[in-house]
């Protein structure tokens, strides 16, 4: 739906006829930029409860381009999760390891194992990436191996959950809310919500009435969340075998 369609059902059936306003009364009371401000507040929250917007095809956010002897690269700040990487001439995922699978350590230098020199200095030899690991404190992807001169002609193509990355508008009110259409009249409960909790020109009854709808889009996110988890979820899978009997 189109932001002016989303103001639409807002301001008139869901605050005209809820707040018993006299016709025309809720385009005052409730600005436009005020509503459109909530919707934009609902569809982060969304995104970030419930993780409901993917992306794997947005080149600003979903590929980086490598560099020669350089392990480390920044990403979009809309990302929440990274879920999968790839090199842009596979169609194989990175293994993906945790921080401390993902740093140099001494030891993997040491040719005798009752010898330990502290001096020792740990090199890494660049070749191809084959794993990574995603900080989202420092927002810092890491390959390893670090690219040598051939892979840094590549890209990392991610599959990524984040954030929407352009706000709705009053000056483009053709634009859609970038989360699943499923979910957008459920960003409508928010906003509407939101300006009857908000606003202390109506009566108590209508402020509660607001707070219930915003409860409602907070268990609507809560759902959104599980259903995501159920359609991410693998398949049952069964083994075969005598480990299953013990020494049998």
């Amino acid at each position: 739906m189109k932001t002016s369609e989303l103001l639409e059902h807002i301001t008139g059936p869901m605050l005209d006829d809820r707040a018993e306003l006299l016709a025309g009364a809720s385009d005052q009371l409730f600005k436009s930029a005020t509503v459109i401000r909530y919707l934009n507040e609902a569809e982060r929250k969304l995104c970030r409860d419930a993780w409901v917007l993917e992306d794997i095809s947005t080149p600003l956010v979903c590929e980086i381009q490598l560099t020669e002897n350089e392990p480390n690269y920044a990403f979009h700040k809309s990302i929440l999760h990274v879920k999968a990487a790839r090199l842009s001439d596979s169609d194989v995922d990175l293994l993906r390891v945790g921080y401390d699978d993902n740093r140099l350590l001494p030891y993997a230098s040491v040719v005798d194992p009752d010898f330990w020199d502290v001096n020792i200095i740990y090199t890494e030899t660049p070749g191809r990436p084959q794993r990574y690991s995603a900080d989202m404190g420092t927002r810092i992807l890491r390959v390893r191996n670090k690219p040598d001169a051939t892979a840094a002609l590549l890209k990392l193509e991610l599959s990524v959950v984040r954030m929407p990355l352009v706000e709705m508008t009053e000056a483009d009110v053709d634009k859609e809310p970038e989360v699943p259409e499923e979910h957008h009249l459920e960003l409508c409960k928010y906003a509407a919500g939101s300006c009857l909790a908000n606003t202390a020109d109506i009566d108590a009854d209508l402020r509660s009435l607001g707070r219930a709808w915003v409860n409602e889009f907070n268990a609507l996110c809560d759902s959104a969340k599980r259903d995501r988890q159920r359609r991410q979820q693998s398949a049952p899978q069964f083994r075969f075998g005598g480990w299953a009997r013990g020494n049998e």
